[in-house]
């Protein structure tokens, strides 16, 4: 039986997988400079000089990332967790998703695809429609949620299009399986402190992550034709 979010092709592919890659590499590349340069106290002394605005503007940071969908938020994580510290990192990136992806989830749902395509864009608009015929269902949401964070944006306009979603269930997967997906990247940001030299494996680890989609996919297609064959 095919994975619910693969129903028809697959999601992903290694090409994507290896812009995305580098895109984040050169990204993170470019955050260490700046914390050279700058310095890591210099940065927190800045951030928490804002006091209680600091959290909430990266929420909304973050929300704003995911309702305008091409824009990348992968960044920003990183810098949650070198500022806020892991656990006060991903609790906050956890509420600017959610408090983004449902605003994505009700444009979607009660506005329509004019109003989707303001805010993602025409390019975006064709993206999300290559995932509404996806999702099934609520296992389906929860299947890319894991294995398909990096492009959750666009899904969060597909589950609103999708009816078989209910606003109920896609709260209840944003928040508790975007936890652990949101968790890795703010403790990857946290590495950059002064454990630079783990940022590679856990890079190699969200890469496997992110690909195993496809294998899967290659290996229920083979399958099938293996039988039909037969």
């Amino acid at each position: 039986m095919t994975p619910p979010a693969l129903q028809d092709s697959s999601p992903v592919s290694p090409r994507a997988l290896a812009v995305g890659a580098v895109f984040l590499l050169a990204l993170t590349g470019l955050l260490i400079l700046v914390i050279d340069w700058v310095g890591i106290e210099e940065l927190r002394a800045w951030i928490l000089s804002a006091g209680p605005l600091a959290p909430l503007l990266y929420i909304l940071l973050k929300a704003a990332a995911y309702v305008f969908a091409p824009l990348s938020s992968g960044p920003v994580q990183l810098a949650a967790g070198l500022l806020f510290g892991v656990l006060p990192g991903t609790i906050y990136t956890v509420i600017g998703e959610v408090l983004g992806g449902t605003l994505s989830f009700l444009i979607a749902r009660h506005l329509g695809r004019p109003a989707v395509r303001r805010f993602a864009g025409e390019a975006g608009l064709a993206r999300i429609d290559e995932f509404v015929g996806q999702l099934g269902g609520w296992r389906a949401l929860v299947y890319a949620r894991l294995f398909l964070f990096a492009i959750y944006d666009f899904i969060s306009y597909a589950a609103g299009f999708a009816r078989s979603i209910t606003l109920r269930q896609y709260l209840l997967v944003s928040i508790i399986c975007g936890t652990p997906p949101s968790f890795i990247f703010v403790y990857a940001g946290g590495l950059l402190e002064d454990q630079r030299q783990q940022i590679l494996p856990l890079y190699a680890l969200i890469g496997g992550l992110s690909l195993l989609p496809w294998l899967i996919h290659r290996a229920l297609r083979a399958r099938r034709r293996g039988r039909e064959g037969a």
